[in-house]
This record gives C-alpha cells, sequence and structure tokens, in this order.
C-alpha cells in the first residue's frame, strides 16, 4: 500500500507485518526510514521508487536492528545506512525472526551515538536516540510534516516490553510527548494522530488491567504479560 503524506513524502507499508517504509524526496533522491518486513514487499517497494518516483535511494535510516524492518537494505547497495551505534547488540538479542529474516541483515555504513540533523531538500529531520523498545532505538522528528516516526517505541495504542521495562519505556514516551507533533509514525501501519502516545502510556500504567485491543495488539500484551510473570 502506498500513501502520499505530503507532495515529496510517500508512505509505503508492505504485506507483512504491515511493516512501512517512508520515503521522503529530494529531486530524484530519497531518503527512507526503515526497509520492510519481506524480500516480496522490499522488490515491490524498490520498483516503485525508482520507476514511480524516478528516484533512487541515498539514505537509509534504520531506527533499530530488528529484522522485520531491515529486507530491503541488501536492494539499495549505493546507500548510506544509518543506525545506533548499539545495533549488533540489538541485532543478536531479537528473539523472533526466521531464517529468511535472518538473511536481511546489512551492516550500517554511519553510527549514531546521540543524535544527528539531517537536512533533506525543505525538511530538516532531527534522528535521535530514544532507548526504549530497544537500548538502540532512533526517533525521527520530522517537524515541517508535523510527524514524528517513533519505531516500534508505540505498537497500536500499547508498547512491547520484550527488550525493555516499563520505567525505561515510560522515559521514552515522555520524550515523545515533549516533542509534541500532531501525528506519529509506527514502524507498523500508517501515520495515527499523536494521541496514540498517551494512549500507550495509560497501557503502560495499568497492563495487567482490562484492555481492547486488535489482533495485532494482543500478540504484544500476551508477550508482556508473560514477561512480567517471569
Amino acid at each position: 500500500m502506498r500513501m502520499q503524506i505530503a507532495d515529496d513524502i510517500h508512505l509505503f507499508i508492505g504485506r507483512a507485518y504491515a511493516a512501512n517504509s517512508l520515503v521522503l524526496l529530494k529531486g530524484r533522491e530519497a531518503l527512507m526510514i526503515e526497509s520492510m518486513g519481506a524480500r516480496a514487499d522490499a522488490e515491490e517497494l524498490k520498483r516503485t521508487i525508482e520507476n514511480d518516483l524516478n528516484a533512487k535511494v541515498k539514505v537509509i535510516v534504520q531506527t533499530h536492528y530488528f529484522a522485520d524492518h531491515m529486507a530491503a537494505l541488501a536492494l539499495f547497495p549505493e546507500a548510506e545506512i544509518l543506525a545506533h551505534a548499539g545495533y549488533a547488540e540489538t541485532w543478536k538479542s531479537e528473539r523472533f525472526r526466521s531464517g529468511e529474516e535472518a538473511r536481511h541483515f546489512v551492516e550500517p555504513t554511519m553510527l549514531i551515538h546521540d543524535r544527528l540533523t539531517v537536512r533533506w531538500g525543505k525538511h530538516v529531520l532531527d534522528v535521535f536516540h530514544n532507548p526504549g523498545h530497544t537500548p538502540s532505538t532512533l526517533n525521527v522528528d520530522i517537524p515541517s510534516a508535523d510527524l514524528l516516526h517513533v519505531a516500534d517505541t508505540v505498537v497500536g495504542n500499547i508498547v512491547y516490553l520484550a527488550y525493555s521495562n516499563p520505567a525505561r519505556m515510560a522515559e521514552a514516551l515522555e520524550r515523545l510527548k515533549s516533542r509534541r507533533r500532531g501525528r506519529i509514525l509506527a514502524s507498523h501501519g500508517g501515520v495515527v494522530d499523536a494521541m496514540a502516545i498517551e494512549h500507550a502510556a495509560a497501557y503502560l500504567r495499568n497492563i495487567r488491567g482490562a484492555h481492547q485491543l486488535n489482533d495485532f495488539e494482543q500478540i504484544f500484551h500476551q508477550r508482556n504479560l508473560e514477561q512480567l510473570a517471569s
């Protein structure tokens, strides 16, 4: 699925896990955030960017090094790949990964320790370290689009604690709220109202309570309960 967020920003949502890629254009060059969850989705993404948008991917920002967001990395060998300096530990820690997904791994070419400002066309992106979902998670603030890419810090309207803990996740959510954006984009699905951050914070305060969850959220809620019980 392809959605146009602005005249120079396009969102692609794959069939696998609804993992997405956000593409920002600068003439015939593209900056991409995240890289899809399956090879078929990644190949379709590449064709669309190069044939329909008439652009070449020059920069890829990986918010975290989990395989369900890395399928397209190998398809853009000339692109710079930006990741947090702790990417390798995050990759090694991933618990749920198929054999195909293990082949998505490509080493990053540039490492970020704290934050990086990227000027891309008319946009200025603030790529900042926000340890929450993983210790090495990066988030991306795009003020000119009133859009905050939160990676997997927010999953639907909840949080996922398998690689974190409640205190660290609460701090990560507060850092997101401090950006005061009207819209957010997580690494799965589409752009939603930033109230999802508040919903995730409310869930975190009462994980064992009663919640109305969709099927996708229910998967991660069950894992949260198992982790809290262990």
